[in-house]
């Protein structure tokens, strides 16, 4: 399985994760994750999981079917995790592992460059095309690998999912599988597994990801990454919906 609780799994998101802005959230997590599974906290994660599926009930059944558009709730919570930087920095500070990020966690400049040092800053209205440029190639991964129908609230949790995680990622989880055999009842303990960076479970990763279940089963965008840094303050927390 391809999933980081199957195995020692190395992973580079093709774009950028649950860092948050020092003005918004109260810490940082690094742009490209490597994902890994060592089993000592296996115990722990297992409980986490169940609980997951637990509380997954849908809350927005009146959700209209997504339209294969980027709905306003994906961007939303992106743009509140990630939060704006108009000049490029390395978002892992001094510690190795580091991506050189611009705008709302962009990797890769309007030419199609890797952001770097030399990147020149952007406005935020700059930022703001090049988060759509990439959330739009998110939605196209999402699209083109589900299966089945999705709400509007679920294809804005996974667009979100994917544009932190990668299309790879999404291609070869265990939560695209569930989803495809519309079991999607199981989306928010599939979700609850990739919050590791190279090989240490984060709490910030935890909250994207509850933020990013909250939202598959209809809670509204803000809320839902309200509660995530408001409820989760350990790896064991895992709110109901």
């Amino acid at each position: 399985m391809a999933d980081p609780i199957a195995g020692n799994v190395q992973v580079a998101p093709r774009t950028s994760s649950a860092r948050a802005s020092k003005s918004v959230w109260p810490e940082r997590v690094p742009t490209r994750i490597a994902l890994t599974w060592g089993g000592s906290n296996s115990t722990s994660l297992e409980m986490s999981m169940a609980t997951a599926k637990k509380t997954a009930k849908p809350i927005n059944t009146a959700s209209p079917l997504w339209n294969g558009c980027v709905p306003t709730a994906a961007t939303a919570v992106v743009k509140r995790i990630e939060g704006f930087f108009s000049a490029p920095y390395d978002d892992n500070g001094s510690l190795p592992g580091g991506t050189w990020t611009i705008g709302y966690g962009t990797i890769v400049d309007a030419k199609g460059k890797p952001v770097s040092p030399s990147t020149p800053p952007i406005t935020e209205a700059a930022a703001e095309q090049l988060l759509r440029r990439d959330m739009e190639g998110a939605a196209r991964d999402v699209k083109l690998r589900v299966k089945v129908p999705l709400l509007e609230c679920e294809a804005a949790a996974l667009i979100s999912w994917t544009y932190n995680l990668g299309s790879g990622n999404l291609g070869k989880s265990t939560m695209l599988t569930r989803i495809n055999a519309d079991q999607k009842a199981d989306v928010p303990s599939e979700m609850r597994k990739w919050i590791n960076q190279e090989g240490k479970q984060l709490v910030g990763l935890l909250r994207r990801r509850w933020a990013e279940a909250a939202i598959f089963v209809g809670l509204d965008a803000t809320s839902a990454c309200v509660r995530a840094w408001k409820e989760i303050d350990s790896l064991d927390d895992w709110p109901s919906f």
